[in-house]
């Protein structure tokens, strides 16, 4: 027996599960970059061209096409991760959505590729969707925060209300909007959210 082998096969079977991982992160990260650079649905030959993995080797590390793309996903909000973090809920009410609509521009300027990959997806994918919507709630909580004093004066149903508005007026679906169907640059549309959102708080 080798000495670089215990009798139970650990030392083996550990370097497998690394060699392991270490395609499934190859294979993950080039689908994102495909899509980041524009492929819209990249077939598992293109991931296994861009990975150098084999076709046989994609599919043994993932069950079908789906369960790759929801382990992309959950790949990219990893990536973005510091994207997410809250702006700081401090001066004038307008410093404070301009330093929020500042961050979801970033953000949504980043995104928008896989974004657009996870939408179309989602229907059919159960861990997509449930990203999706995670992701979501982080952007969501950050209104509360932020927008405290301002909230806070308002009576419940108002202020209900005013969040939902600022949930929608901020979100990516809005933001998509703003620059896909009407074509606006993004300094254009950062500026139409953040009035349209002050209005909400008066």
């Amino acid at each position: 027996m080798s000495s670089g082998t215990a009798a139970s096969g650990a030392p083996l079977t550990d370097g497998r599960i690394l060699r392991a991982e270490r395609t499934r992160r190859l294979v993950v990260e080039a689908l994102l970059d495909l899509v980041q650079e524009g492929e819209l649905h990249p077939t598992a030959q293109q991931v296994s061209d861009r990975s150098a993995v084999s076709m046989r080797s994609i599919f043994r590390l993932f069950q079908d096409v789906d369960a790759l793309h929801a382990a992309a996903i959950v790949a990219q909000i990893e990536r973005v991760a510091h994207l997410f973090a809250a702006p700081e809920a401090t001066g004038r009410v307008e410093s404070r959505m301009s330093a929020l609509v500042a961050q979801r521009t970033r953000l949504f300027e980043t995104i928008a590729p896989v974004r657009r990959m996870a939408i179309r997806l989602a229907p059919r994918s159960r861990p997509i969707a449930a990203e999706l919507a995670r992701a979501d709630l982080i952007l969501r909580d950050h209104l509360a925060g932020l927008f405290a004093p301002e909230l806070t004066a308002l009576r419940p149903r108002e202020r209900a209300e005013a969040i939902e508005a600022l949930d929608a007026l901020t979100s990516w679906e809005t933001w998509e909007r703003l620059r896909t169907a009407q074509r606006l640059e993004a300094d254009q549309a950062a500026r139409v959210v953040t009035a349209t959102a002050l209005g909400v708080l008066g």
